[in-house]
């Protein structure tokens, strides 16, 4: 009757579409850079107290990565969105990046600084400073091509930890291969774009690591 009418029946979703679509946004959603970045800020802050006994600053220490390193980059970005700055949370319109990307930046800088005058070169400092020259990595490769911040971020705490010992960064292995599936997945990449992503954070922050650790 409906083809006859001219009319077509609505498209029904798989459900198993539908849950692997939920999954994805999951996986994504508790992938999101500055999400991830607080139980790796809480476990190298451990290893800076493990390390140094630095018991009197840890606290401060971890407040400081956390509020600088992820709560502020959070509420900009949810602020940016309820302002209609911004299409979605998950910022996937390349145009839309910059100031994001230029008040996170600051934001991580600010921490660096104050992680510095508080603990020297410790864990915390140099991922932050980490954290601060990726993202302007990120954000100038970003004027070309629109390279995945969830990959670039997860490469780089596989890195970190893969310094901190190389057995902590096995589970994370599973992790990036989710993340790549996920925004492959919902097309908020393509491979390339993730791929790059995840090899850029890995051996970008490595090598930054190497350096700052050892200088």
């Amino acid at each position: 009757m409906l083809e006859q009418s001219g009319l077509r029946k609505p498209e029904l979703i798989k459900p198993s579409t539908y849950f692997i679509t939920k999954l994805a946004k999951f996986i994504t959603n508790i992938t999101a850079p500055p999400l991830i970045a607080i139980p790796c800020l809480i476990i190298l802050g451990l290893q800076d107290e493990h390390n140094r006994g630095i018991h009197n600053n840890l606290f401060i220490s971890l407040a400081i990565a956390i509020i600088f390193g992820a709560t502020l980059p959070i509420i900009l970005v949810v602020t940016m969105y309820l302002l209609k700055k911004i299409n979605d949370i998950h910022i996937a319109t390349r145009e839309q990046r910059y100031v994001p990307f230029l008040l996170t930046i600051i934001s991580f800088i600010i921490g660096t600084c104050l992680l510095w005058l508080i603990t020297g070169f410790s864990w915390l400092t140099v991922v932050m400073a980490s954290y601060s020259i990726n993202t302007l990595v990120v954000m100038l490769i970003n004027f070309r091509w629109k390279i995945s911040i969830h990959a670039t971020s997860i490469g780089g705490i596989v890195a970190a930890f893969t310094m901190l010992g190389g057995w902590m960064a096995t589970p994370l292995i599973s992790i990036v291969g989710l993340v790549t599936w996920a925004r492959v997945y919902l097309k908020a990449h393509t491979t390339g774009q993730v791929l790059v992503g995840s090899l850029l954070g890995f051996f970008f922050t490595l090598l930054q690591l190497i350096i700052l650790l050892q200088s």
